[in-house]
């Protein structure tokens, strides 16, 4: 393996010099191209493929017969799986805020500020205040 002064390296598959990775040094053989990195893996894979030539043979046969007796299980268990953030609940509950602008506010006039309004079973409460429930008004009439 080739190395300059500077401490770069010159590619085994494309023969450009190219400066390594500061953790992988002693033992990079490519440079940073992706044809290069490509041609490095297939050469690796097939190198540790001869070394372990069995890894991939022995329990296929009955794998394939437990999958026959059960079509369905990799598919229910990814539908029960999906997502991680499912399983975690909420820290503090979910609490919806409901925005009451009146039609008086909205017409050619500019707001300095929007109260909020938080909504109970009894009526409104305009910032601290209880006001009457419009709301809950107009549907008992």
């Amino acid at each position: 393996m080739e190395t300059t002064e500077g401490g770069q390296k010159r590619c085994v598959y494309c023969g450009r010099f190219y400066k390594p990775d500061p953790r992988a040094r002693k033992t990079q053989k490519s440079c940073h191209n992706a044809t290069c990195r490509a041609k490095r893996k297939r050469e690796s894979h097939k190198r540790w493929l001869a070394a372990n030539p069995d890894y991939f043979k022995g329990r296929y046969s009955e794998i394939k017969a437990w999958r026959e007796k059960h079509p369905d299980y990799q598919r229910l268990w990814r539908k029960k799986v999906r997502e991680i953030q499912d399983k975690i609940p909420a820290v503090e509950p979910v609490r919806t805020m409901v925005l009451v602008i009146p039609d008086k506010i909205l017409k050619n006039e500019i707001q300095d500020e929007i109260r909020l309004v938080r909504q109970c079973g009894c009526g409104f409460y305009v910032a601290g205040e209880k006001k009457g429930c419009e709301i809950q008004d107009s549907m008992d009439s």
